[in-house]
This record gives C-alpha cells, structure tokens and sequence, in this order.
C-alpha cells in the first residue's frame, strides 16, 4: 500500500520500529530498574555484614533456588492445583450469583449484605475455621482460595451486568425478549470488560489464598514450605520460595492479560497493547 506527504498512513517501517522500540522499552526500563535493586540489596548486605539468617544476599537466594529448584517446583505445583481449583469454583460461583443479583432485585437484597458481610470478615481469621470445617487438606486450601476470589468476581460481574444500556434493555424486552435471552445477548457481553477485569483480580489473589491455606491446613506446597523453612532458621530457603512465588505471580498477571486481550480485542483499554503488536499495511 502507497503512502504520500499528505496521508495520515504510517509507513509500514515507521510502524514497525515504533512498535519494536515500545516493546524494547516495555522490557529494558523494567530490567535495569531490578538488575539496580537487586545490586544494591547485595551490596548493602555485604558491607553491612548482615547476618544470612536475617537478611540474604541475593546470590544467596539464587543458589538456594538452584540447590532446591526440583523441591520448590513440586511444592509450587501443589500450591498452582488448589489455586486452580479453588478459582474456577468461585469463577463459576460468582458469574451465577452476579447474574441472578443482577436480573432479580429481591435475590439482590437478600444476597448483597451476606456478600458483604463475608467479604468484611477478614480472611486470615476464618482460616482456623476451615481447619475445623473441612479438614486437614486439600478441600480446606481449595474453600480458602474461593473466598479470597469470590468477592471480586461477583462484584465486577454484577457491576458489568447492571451497567447495559437501559433504553436498549427497554427495546429488546418490548420486542419480546426473555430475561434469559436478555442477558445472554446484551448484558452478558456489554459486561465481559467488568467480568475480565474481576477475573484478572481473581487469578493473582488465588495463589494468595493458597498459600494462606497451607499456612493452617495443609502439610505441603508453597506456604508449608514457608513455614517450615521460617521455623528452621532457614533463610535463604524462604527467600528462595518467595522469589519462585512472586515471579509465578506476574507470570499468571501476565497471562491473564493474554486472555483479556483475546476475549477483548476490540476494548479501549487493549489500545495500548495493540501498539506493541507490529503494525500491517
């Protein structure tokens, strides 16, 4: 495709290097900032002679990641399965309560100050409660990360769901639309902007909720580990689960945003990742 002075078309190679140059600075400015922090911790460290038990060195926990790397994978996977599991339960469990609080005005106040009733109790402290309730285990991880991910799904869904057109709404039940296929056409998609962000919030609290879990409940996985390793004076090995946690935290953030953008091409809020993708003529 030809472009001239005069049209607003971005040549191809003008599109392509802006987009390679925002995905360069997308990376790089990130890198230097960590590779920054993380010399600065080593060096404090060691001139300062911190004590290893207090505070590690960063080649510290990185050898301690390297020695036990099989060990924190297989805890890590332990963590990754309650977390799943407890997520698509309160995936499934928000979307349904979000769309009959949002068709239905009684269930909404019958149902709303339960939610946020729940939701103010704070979680740290029912975890004992689980223990009783559900046992030493798996089912107790799995009912913890559902209530640290519920609130967000439900919220944003009924949110999304409430937030349709009205004289659209208006138009479509007078053309003899059912309350099912009202919310199914029009609601349900207006929403899925609201529902994905609540879903993105959802996916990043779940390994949080996990981990919490096996603080109290469980004998294995990420947060067992955490304690044992606290416990044992063992430093660098907590540090060494933490760092393997918080780079498999913005490893899911990242691809909850890879789903967002394949469910929400078309959404204002993908422009900016839209930019970093090469440019087509």
């Amino acid at each position: 495709m030809e472009t001239d002075a005069g049209n607003d078309v971005e040549p191809r190679g003008a599109a392509m290097f802006r987009s390679l140059a925002n995905l360069v600075a997308g990376v790089l400015w990130p890198l230097i900032s960590g590779a920054l922090g993380l010399a600065l911790w080593e060096g404090l460290v060691r001139v300062f002679k911190v004590p290893v038990f207090i505070l590690p060195a960063p080649s510290v926990v990185v050898a301690a990641i390297v020695q036990y790397w099989s060990y924190l994978l297989s805890q890590l996977a332990i963590t990754t399965f309650a977390a799943a599991l407890g997520l698509v339960m309160a995936v499934v469990l928000g979307l349904a309560a979000g769309a009959a609080i949002s068709s239905s005005r009684l269930v909404d106040r019958m149902l709303t100050p339960w939610l946020v009733i729940a939701h103010a109790v704070p979680k740290v402290v029912i975890a004992p409660l689980f223990l009783v309730w559900f046992g030493f285990g798996l089912q107790s991880e799995v009912f913890f990360v559902v209530a640290f991910t519920f609130f967000p799904v439900i919220v944003n869904t009924v949110s999304g769901l409430k937030s349709a057109d009205p004289e659209q709404l208006t138009m479509v039940r007078a053309m003899g639309a059912t309350r099912a296929q009202t919310l199914r056409k029009i609601q349900f998609p207006n929403a899925l902007p609201s529902i994905c962000a609540g879903i993105k919030l959802a996916v990043t609290l779940a390994p949080v909720g996990a981990v919490i879990g096996e603080f109290v409940a469980s004998n294995k996985g990420l947060g067992h580990l955490l304690i044992r390793a606290v416990g044992d004076m063992d430093t660098p090995l907590a540090f060494a689960a933490v760092t393997v946690f918080s780079v498999f935290g913005v490893l899911l953030w990242r691809l909850a945003e890879w789903g967002e953008r394949l469910v929400l091409p078309w959404h204002p809020s993908q422009r900016d990742a839209a930019l970093l993708r090469p440019a087509t003529i």
